[in-house]
């Protein structure tokens, strides 16, 4: 009898340690022989599970399953009802996340549904996913751009889930699209007229920090801005301070002040920020899910992450200034920085395909639209 005639159980897991473990553990399993997949850390992904660690789930309920075939882990989703976000939104949703499963469709339906089950008796109407368990953290299904590294802030899943989640009944709510161009070794002109005009016409100027321990000190208000600058896009839930402390905490010490442009106005308040780092997907592949494994990083010089590839990770504008050219004055910058430090390319990360102010950036730029991920939604219980 071969194993897909074999009864498939759904396992519900606890909150406790050993459970979070064999719940990280299956990605690395399912991936180990993908070759563009990018590990994650696992003490990452097991702090990201707790809600002392991860403070965005101080508002959320969050149940995890492992699907397990002949005593083998095939398949793995976290389910999450985000009360906060859905009084945001006006919504009884759930979210499905972190789904991972083997090539079966028996597989990922039995996920699913144990996921539906669950919201729906929860009161839910409706079920979206992939989405991150909390702000910033990983989304979306792969659906184009399987020959392609992922960025470190992205994924990788192989080409068959999205036929498979599709047969469980969902269909499209948005993509998000990635692009990649040659970094040029001069900005078309009008970058820079249009930077130096809005700086003078509304009273702003930029401000630079030489270390990850200047920023600090800002990253409630970058944090902040962000909030703003976000607040109406999809999928985007504000931060609180405690889970804005959390991330300050997590990635302040790695950030590379020399891609981090800040622009003020006459008070010193912040109004547009725009973050790059070098491309650390070569070097998380190395680590394979270990932070020990750096020692035998070799050469040392990749510890500072790609001198080839620069990651865009965001740019935000406080709304009242999102149509004074804030934008051109974070990408003139940005890419004065990024030449003399030689980088040849850059990576956006995934963009709001319905996001045309964001898309507008690039209309100018010889460009490759080179990855798409999607989110799917499903209605469920009743009206």
């Amino acid at each position: 009898m071969c194993d897909e005639d074999n009864p498939i159980t759904i396992e519900a897991l606890t909150g406790a340690v050993k459970d979070r473990r064999r719940f990280v553990a299956l990605q690395f399993e399912l991936y180990r022989a993908a070759p563009l997949w990018i590990p994650p850390l696992i003490r990452d992904e097991l702090k990201s599970l707790d809600v002392g660690p991860n403070p965005g789930l101080e508002d959320c309920e969050l149940r995890l399953w492992l699907a397990m075939r002949d005593g083998a882990c095939v398949g793995r989703v976290a389910g999450v009802i985000n009360r906060r976000d859905n009084e945001l939104r006006g919504l009884r949703a759930a979210r499905f996340c972190l789904l991972d499963f083997i090539n079966d469709t028996r597989v990922a339906r039995s996920l699913l549904e144990a996921v539906e089950t669950w919201a729906a008796g929860a009161g839910m109407n409706l079920l979206e996913g992939p989405l991150g368990l909390t702000t910033f953290e990983r989304s979306a299904v792969l659906v184009d751009g399987f020959d392609r590294l992922p960025t470190v802030v992205s994924s990788y899943n192989f080409p068959y889930y999205a036929a498979r989640i599709e047969s469980c009944g969902f269909a499209k709510e948005v993509d998000y699209v990635e692009h990649r161009f040659r970094l040029l070794p001069e900005l078309d002109p009008k970058y820079r007229k249009v930077a130096q005009y809005v700086l003078k016409k509304k009273g702003l100027r930029l401000i630079e920090k030489k270390s990850p321990r200047g920023l600090r000190p800002l990253g409630r208000e970058i944090f902040q801005l962000i909030n703003a600058a976000y607040s109406d896009l999809y999928e985007f839930t504000p931060m609180a301070d405690r889970e804005i402390d959390a991330l300050i905490k997590k990635f302040f010490s790695l950030i590379d002040p020399r891609f981090v442009k800040l622009v003020v106005d006459e008070r010193d308040k912040i109004v547009a920020v725009g973050v790059a780092m070098p491309s650390w997907s070569v070097l998380m592949q190395k680590l394979r899910g270990r932070l020990w494994r750096l020692m035998f990083v070799k050469p040392r010089k990749e510890l500072k992450g790609s001198s080839d590839t620069l990651d865009l990770y965001l740019v935000a504008v406080a709304p009242e200034l999102r149509n004074a050219g804030l934008h051109a004055i974070v990408m003139q910058e940005m890419h004065q920085s990024a030449v003399a430090a030689g980088f040849k390319w850059v990576e956006t990360n995934g963009e709001l395909e319905t996001n045309s102010q964001v898309l507008s950036l690039w209309k100018d730029i010889d460009h490759e639209t080179h990855k798409r991920r999607r989110i799917y939604s499903k209605k469920i219980g009743s009206p």
